[in-house]
C-alpha cells in the first residue's frame, strides 16, 4: 500500500482541527458534514483530538443538539471506531435469514429479552443480541443471564456470528441454525462511545438527547440487523419518567436507524411498576422459565398470566412487531397470535434451552431450579412457584 498516496476523503478534510469542528458546533450556524464528524471521531481514537477538546464538542452538542443528519453521522461514526459484525458466514445457508434485534430503554423488573429472543427465533429468524449490564438501581440483561451457572457472554464478533449458526434439530425435524444469542458487547464494539461516555459521566451531558440516540444505537447497529424494534419505557420504573422525553427519544432513535439503512419501529410502554412479580436476577430468570413452561398445565398457565400479565403482553407485542419486519407475520395481531402459540406450546422454552446449552450454562440448574436456603415474601401472598422436574438427560 502507498501510504503517500492523497485519498478523496483526505482531501474533504486537510483543512480540519479540532479547534474548527468545536467552534463549529458551538457557534451551530450550519451542521457538521458527516465526513466531519467522521474525521472527529477518527482523531479522537487515535490521540489527537485530546479529552479535554472532545469534552468541549460533547458540551456544544448538549447545548445545541444535532439534527437527525448529524445523529446519524455521530452514530456511524462510533460504529466505525471498532469491531462490526460480519454476517459473511450466512452465505453458506440454504436461505439467509432475516435478523432482527430488540433494544429497551430499561427498568426494574425488564427481562423481556430472556423470553423475547429464543422466542422469536424460534420462528426462524436470527436474533444477534448485544445486551447491558446494570444501571444504577435494577440488573442488566446480562448480569440476569449471568445468574445461570456457566452462562458465558464474552464473545468476539467472529465467536457470536459463529454461535448463533450453530446447528441444532430444529422444529421442523431437520436441521438449522440455534438463531438466538445474548451476549455483552466485547471491548472492540463500538470504544469511541465508551471512551466519550466515560467524559459525558463527569461532565454532565449524558442527558443530551443526541449524544443518548448514538450512543444506544451505535452499539445496536454495529450488530448490522436487517431490522430492529425499540422499547422506550417511561414511568415511576423506568429511567425517564417524563412520557414526552420518551416519545423524543423514539423518534431520535427511529430517524438514526433509518438513516443508517435499518428499518426500525418504537414502542413507548409505561412502566410505574416492576414488569412482572420479580425483581433480582436469578428470580427473574426464574419467572421467564415458569413463562415458557406455563403450556405444560393448565394451572400453571393461569397462574402465570395473574403474575405476569403485563410482561407477557409487553413480549408478545414486541416480538410479534418483530415478525412483521422478519416477513413471518403480515399484521402485528397475526404476529402476537403466533408468538403467543410458541409461548403455550414450548417451542419458545426448547429454543432458550438450547441457547444456554451452546452457551455454556448449566441446564440441570435451569430445568430443576433450586429452592433458595432463604426466602422472605412482602405484601399480598401468591401462590409459591412451581417445582419443575424432567426425565431428560444432558
Amino acid at each position: 500500500m502507498d501510504t503517500n498516496k492523497v485519498t478523496e476523503a483526505d482531501c474533504h478534510t486537510a483543512h480540519l482541527t479540532p479547534q474548527l469542528i468545536i467552534s463549529k458546533k458551538r457557534q451551530n450556524d450550519e451542521p457538521h458534514t458527516a465526513a466531519e464528524i467522521s474525521w472527529f471521531i477518527q482523531q479522537f481514537m487515535k490521540g489527537n483530538v485530546k479529552d479535554y477538546q472532545m469534552t468541549a464538542w460533547l458540551m456544544a452538542i448538549c447545548l445545541n443538539g444535532m439534527t437527525n443528519q448529524e445523529t446519524a453521522a455521530l452514530t456511524e461514526a462510533m460504529v466505525q471506531s471498532g469491531e462490526v459484525m460480519d454476517w459473511s458466514l450466512c452465505e453458506s445457508l440454504p436461505a439467509i435469514p432475516h435478523k432482527v434485534d430488540k433494544h429497551s430503554t430499561g427498568g426494574v423488573g425488564d427481562k423481556v429479552s430472556l423470553i423475547l429472543a429464543p422466542l422469536v427465533a424460534s420462528f426462524g429468524l436470527l436474533v444477534p443480541m448485544m445486551a447491558g449490564r446494570g444501571l444504577g438501581h435494577t440488573g442488566g440483561t446480562i448480569d440476569k443471564l449471568e445468574a445461570i451457572p456457566g452462562y458465558r457472554t464474552q464473545y468476539s464478533a467472529k465467536d457470536f456470528a459463529e454461535l448463533l449458526l450453530t446447528e441444532i434439530d430444529d422444529e421442523s425435524g431437520g436441521k438449522g441454525p440455534v438463531g438466538v444469542a445474548i451476549v455483552s458487547p466485547s471491548q472492540d464494539i463500538c470504544p469511541a462511545d465508551k471512551r466519550m461516555y466515560a467524559l459525558r459521566d463527569v461532565t454532565g451531558t449524558v442527558r443530551s438527547l443526541a449524544l443518548q440516540t448514538s450512543s444506544i444505537m451505535s452499539k445496536k447497529i454495529a450488530e448490522r440487523p436487517d431490522s430492529l424494534v425499540l422499547d422506550v419505557k417511561f414511568g415511576k420504573g423506568s429511567f425517564n419518567s417524563n412520557v414526552e422525553e420518551s416519545i423524543e427519544l423514539a423518534k431520535n432513535m427511529i430517524q438514526t436507524g433509518e438513516l443508517c439503512g435499518i428499518r426500525t419501529t418504537a414502542f413507548i410502554t409505561r412502566m410505574d411498576n416492576v414488569l412482572g412479580y420479580t425483581v433480582g436476577n436469578w428470580l427473574e430468570v426464574r419467572e421467564c422459565i415458569e413463562i415458557m413452561r406455563m403450556g405444560e398445565s393448565a394451572s400453571l398457565t393461569t397462574l402465570c398470566w395473574q403474575r405476569s400479565e403485563d410482561l407477557i403482553e409487553v413480549t408478545l407485542a414486541l416480538a410479534g412487531q418483530m415478525l412483521v419486519q422478519g416477513g413471518k407475520a403480515t399484521t402485528l395481531k397475526q404476529g402476537i397470535t403466533m408468538c403467543k402459540e410458541h409461548l403455550l406450546n414450548g417451542k419458545a422454552w426448547k429454543r432458550f434451552k438450547e441457547m444456554v446449552r451452546i452457551q455454556g450454562g448449566d441446564l440441570t440448574c435451569v430445568e430443576n431450579y433450586p429452592d433458595a436456603k432463604y426466602s422472605v415474601s412482602f405484601g399480598k401472598a401468591t401462590p409459591h412457584p412451581p417445582k419443575f422436574h424432567t426425565s431428560e438427560n444432558h
